[in-house]
């Protein structure tokens, strides 16, 4: 019989080294691998396979029939049924058992992938359980009986009112709904494992695993014999292993020990006493502390000396300092060599760092990153990235810390922590104006919500007065009933013209009371009034919060106004804040620009609109919602701030006090102190001016009646005046004189004869 021919395997030297490598393994025949299978457990194998798999589809169709059927999708006399003795039984857990039928066919139709799977009896048991005890708190919730249940209406179902009724008996329907509530939460919890990943999880987290660093291609072992194998890889088929992805294995190792120091160390101050005529601040929330994440931040600083590296730039971070909104990474430029000698060595240029913004920022993942460079007095560049948790800023630990105790001042005014987290504080005095712009919605009004709290808690009636403009009606409108405003927030654009006309004419008007008293500011003034028992003149604030609106009506004569007091009004003790939304140059023009050197920028659209306010880029990479830059005259540099948030309630529980507070008295002090005010409540010290101008408009409206009416009759006469324009004589006297002046009437004649118009005449010559 001849021998059946077999296939065999190539015979090459390196075949052969392989082989005879390990004498013990021998090379199986490849007729063995191809034989078909020969017994019957491999055809019973698939028999069994295409029952599972029908089981799964069987309840596939079933679990989506029933599922369909309780939503109220289909409907069918079987189907009813079953649905019914369901909602009898379990209530609202009817719906479980579909899913419970779709989840069983999903495990038998993918039972293979599912393989790995391990599923314990006692789980499934606790989560059955958890379901029970949830459908007997429903029962006990809805306080259902047993009429409901047999009807299928109840939630519980009988299984669920069969747990409740015993405690519902017990204790009552809310102590029994709670309990049950309780222990399917617990059931649940067990039964999911949640303990387990959770301690996994945090397991995981705590673990500090050494990272691993990637080793140079030249620094790899060479191999000068070859590996020996065993001879069955040859047959078998090569698996593919996909190289794992490289996160964090070109990390400094380093960072995983070692912590960085923070540069800056918040200190806490001790609060001055207050005196008994101010709110105490009691009345303002506390705020929650700020929480470095170690973690990140090491991470972070590895990304940061790893990406600066990739472009050739040595640098090592050598702190941080961690603020509400953003974490400034302190970065120690290095050396670059050029040679052998270390005098050849050059340092790394800051341009060179700030240039690579965006290329950190795709390093760090960060949504907006801001360096500074350098960091005013310090020896490093700051690399600004926003936290992935904001701290909201409040004004009361403000007010406690030793930076606001240290100005001293009573208009010293909080502009929230900077990027260490220390409270950031200027003085209105020395400003002596301040300027605030910013896009929407970027926390503007909040910020001048912030310093007119600050400022009222801070200051009496007495030594303070506020005037508030609000062209958007909603925001300052808040504080309306406040005993610090003198008259109301005027709201109405033709009425803030007045408001402005009136502040210039007010402080021409200290500057001749100074005169008078031989007084050079405002203080000194105030000194000589109270040796003399003479009243004293109260500091004046204007608040405006939308300066657009004011500019694009009437651009000239709000400029002229604010120009004058910015440029006068300090010595007198006016000082103005104001805030727009547009920087554009049509709005903060330069003039208004050089006259309010302190400024506020909150976040732009652009790098344009930043130096519009600032004169210098950055406030395009600030992250809205109260950050801000801050640039005093006397620094120099924008400081990054984030702001203060002062709640409603806040400020509701401030004016309260205040209106309890203030002596009925009090605003009769303040005139009989400043010049020409009237500072009632119901009335404003603008309203003469107001009044004047309304009583120009309407003379100028009976002067433009009149001449309609001498072009129809060409009769002018004080009487005939009176009769056809229902006036009294006196204004019909007042307009004939009007007239004559004009030119437009000639004058008396005398004996009865009437004045001769000249308004026909006019006409001819003009045609």
């Amino acid at each position: 019989m001849p021998k059946p021919k077999t296939k065999t395997v190539p015979k090459d030297e390196k075949a052969k080294k392989l082989a005879g490598s390990d004498s013990r393994i021998k090379p199986k025949p490849l007729e063995n691998l191809n034989a078909p299978p020969s017994s019957s457990p491999g055809h019973a194998g698939k028999l069994v396979s295409f029952w599972w798999d029908l089981a799964g589809v069987f309840l596939l169709a079933l679990g989506f029939v029933l599922l369909l059927g309780g939503l109220g999708f289909t409907h069918g006399i079987l189907l009813d049924a079953i649905l019914h003795q369901l909602a009898i039984w379990f209530g609202v857990g009817r719906l479980i058992i579909p899913v419970a039928l779709l989840l069983g066919a999903w495990l038998l139709l993918s039972r293979e992938r599912q393989a790995e799977l391990e599923f314990r009896l006692g789980r499934v048991i606790l989560v059955e359980l958890g379901v029970l005890s949830l459908l007997g708190s429903l029962s006990a919730f809805a306080r259902e009986n047993i009429l409901i249940v047999e009807e299928g209406e109840s939630l519980g179902g009988s299984i669920g009112w069969g747990l409740a009724h015993p405690l519902v008996s017990l204790i009552g329907w809310v102590p029994a709904a709670i309990l049950l509530a309780v222990l399917s939460f617990i059931l649940f919890l067990y039964g999911f494992n949640v303990f387990a990943r959770v301690e996994s999880w945090a397991r995981k987290r705590a673990s500090e695993q050494p990272l691993v660093t990637s080793v140079p291609e030249g620094d790899l072992p060479t191999v000068t014999e070859p590996i020996a194998a065993e001879s069955s890889a040859v047959f078998k088929p090569a698996v593919r292993t996909e190289p794992k992805p490289k996160t964090q294995a070109s990390l400094p190792r380093e960072y995983k020990q070692q912590r960085l120091e923070l540069v800056d160390t918040p200190s806490a101050g001790k609060p001055l006493e207050r005196s008994k005529d101010l709110p105490p601040l009691s009345l303002l929330e506390d705020e929650k502390p700020i929480i470095a994440n170690q973690a990140t931040i090491n991470t972070n600083a590895a990304i940061i000396e790893k990406t600066l590296q990739d472009f050739g730039i040595p640098a090592k971070v050598v702190g941080y300092r961690v603020g509400p909104s953003v974490t400034q990474y302190a970065v120690e430029p290095g050396y670059i060599e050029k040679g052998a000698n270390e005098e050849e060595r050059q340092k790394v240029r800051i341009a060179q760092i700030s240039s690579l913004s965006k290329d950190l920022a795709l390093a760090l993942k960060a949504e907006r990153l801001r360096i500074e460079a350098p960091v005013p007095g310090k020896s490093y560049v700051g690399i600004e990235i926003p936290n992935a948790v904001h701290t909201i800023v409040r004004l009361r630990p403000i007010l406690e810390s030793e930076n606001f105790t240290r100005i001293n001042s009573p208009l010293a005014i909080p502009l929230g922590r900077d990027v260490s987290g220390q409270p950031l504080v200027s003085d209105l005095t020395t400003m002596p104006h301040l300027l605030i712009a910013g896009a929407t919605n970027s926390g503007k009004s909040i910020c001048i919500a912030a310093i007119t709290t600050c400022l009222v808690m801070n200051n009496t009636p007495e030594d303070l007065r506020l005037v508030m403009i609000d062209p958007k009606m909603v925001e300052l409108t808040r504080f309306n009933g406040l005993p610090h405003l003198l008259g109301p927030v005027e709201t109405d654009v033709e009425r803030i013209k007045k408001v402005l006309q009136w502040a210039v004419g007010e402080m021409e008007a200290r500057y001749k009371q100074l005169e008078m008293a031989h007084a050079r500011n405002l203080d000194s003034y105030n000194t000589k009034m109270q040796h003399a028992s003479q009243p004293k003149l109260p500091r004046l604030v204007i608040l405006v919060d939308e300066l657009a609106d004011l500019m694009l009506s009437s651009p000239e004569e709000t400029e002229r106004a604010l120009v004058r007091l910015a440029q006068k009004a300090r010595a007198v003790g006016i000082h103005l804040i104001i805030a727009t939304q547009r920087p554009s140059i049509d709005v903060v023009t330069g003039v208004i620009k050089a006259n309010f050197p302190t400024r506020i920028a909150f976040t732009v659209a652009s790098s344009v609109d930043s130096r519009v306010i600032l004169d210098t880029g950055g406030a395009e990479t600030l992250l809205g919602k109260g950050d801000m830059l801050f640039l005093h005259p006397e620094v120099g540099v924008p400081q990054r701030s984030q702001g203060v948030l002062v709640s409603d309630q806040e400020l509701k529980r401030v004016i309260s006090w205040w209106q309890a507070h203030t002596p009925q008295d009090e605003p009769q002090k303040v005139q009989a102190a400043m010049h020409k005010i009237d500072v009632a409540r119901e009335d404003s010290p603008w309203e003469e001016i107001i009044q004047q101008q309304s009583e120009s408009d309407g003379d100028e409206v009976l002067i433009d009646q009149a001449i309609k009416l001498l072009r129809r009759t060409q009769r002018a006469s004080a009487s005939y005046f009176q009769r056809q324009l229902h006036i009294s004589y006196p204004r019909a006297a007042w307009l004939i004189d009007a007239l004559e002046e004009r030119g437009i009437i000639g004058p008396a004649q005398g004996g009865g004869k009437n004045r001769e118009v000249y308004l026909e005449d006019q006409d001819r010559d003009e045609e």
